[in-house]
């Protein structure tokens, strides 16, 4: 079976067609997720078409389609429930009557960082297992869980994925959620910039200099002996372990699947994060094990085409 899955990021939206579990083919374009859903909707229209037409097939070929959002997500009754500065639009949106106008053909709506748990455990680094959560690294950084081969949705759909939201400084940062102290608002991507600022000797530092305040600036920095980026870098792993522990202690998995940007620096960062992480947790029955996804553009593709396949079967 071949279907298609369509991921609305907050950076990019990316479009695969995937084939009995395999991405055949794959593009993406720029979200510009802040000013809505519905402007971007044209080009995802012509995205796919570019991949039927390259790939020789017509919509008849396509067994379903699977979309992944970041917000809580409604899978059953396939809308969106709520979105945080982010694809706004969406709540009011109805995607049946989009599928049905440009489509026709059956779908599935999921969470971004739930199907890409998926993905992961179904055809990535994780696979086989049942109980693991995902920590993901973006623009925010969004997480998932999965008990005894179970996705997590809970009766309101936001179990599991608001671990970004969990509180890791009572008296830190304002999160865009409306939270306070969020391990998203403390150290990711969108926040490094305000945080970094904040900080005494920023404007001394090599940060300073270069144009982009982000994961990627701030591990090389520190890399090359910065002060300010080395302690700051220390802190922020400090956060992203107590995220980790968090999340380890509510859904008891044998298994952390870690994503995203950040994770291109994992030979530096993963044993620093894992030391801390395992000083603080408590698993008396043992070590959770961590695992780094090898391609995470195609997490949430492969989780979408599962969803997608098991929709239509039952």
């Amino acid at each position: 079976m071949q279907t298609l899955s369509v991921d609305f990021g907050g950076t990019l939206i990316k479009v695969g067609l995937i084939r009995n579990g395999e991405v055949i083919d794959f593009l993406h374009t720029k979200s510009l997720s802040i000013n809505g859903l519905i402007p971007r909707l044209d080009a995802v229209i012509d995205l796919v078409e570019v991949l039927l037409k390259r790939n020789h097939l017509t919509i008849k070929d396509i067994s379903g389609l699977g979309i992944a959002i970041p917000g809580l997500v409604d899978s059953e009754e396939k809308k969106v429930l709520a979105t945080n500065a982010k694809y706004n639009d969406a709540t009011t949106f109805s995607f049946n009557q989009w599928i049905e106008k440009e489509f026709n053909i059956p779908f599935i709506i999921e969470n971004d960082a739930r199907a890409a748990l998926a993905g992961e455990v179904f055809h990535g680094v994780a696979r086989g297992e049942k109980d693991a959560v995902m920590m993901i690294f973006g623009t925010g950084i969004g997480t998932s869980a999965m008990i005894n081969g179970e996705l997590l949705r809970g009766k309101h759909f936001q179990a599991g994925v608001l671990g970004g939201h969990i509180t890791t400084d009572y008296r830190g940062y304002l999160c865009t959620c409306g939270n306070v102290g969020c391990v998203e608002s403390q150290s990711s991507n969108w926040a490094l910039p305000i945080v970094a600022k904040e900080r005494e000797g920023f404007s001394k530092s090599m940060l300073n200099e270069l144009d982009v305040v982000d994961y990627k600036n701030i591990v090389m920095s520190a890399q090359k002996g910065d002060t300010f980026c080395s302690d700051f870098l220390e802190d922020l792993i400090e956060q992203w372990a107590t995220g980790m522990t968090n999340l380890i202690h509510a859904y008891d998995p044998s298994t952390i699947i870690l994503s995203g940007g950040l994770m291109k620096s994992s030979d530096y960062l993963l044993p620093k994060m894992k030391e801390r992480v395992l000083n603080r947790a408590w698993t008396p029955w043992g070590e959770p094990k961590f695992l780094v996804a090898k391609n995470p553009d195609y997490s949430v593709l492969l989780g979408l085409y599962d969803l997608t396949i098991n929709s239509i079967k039952n």
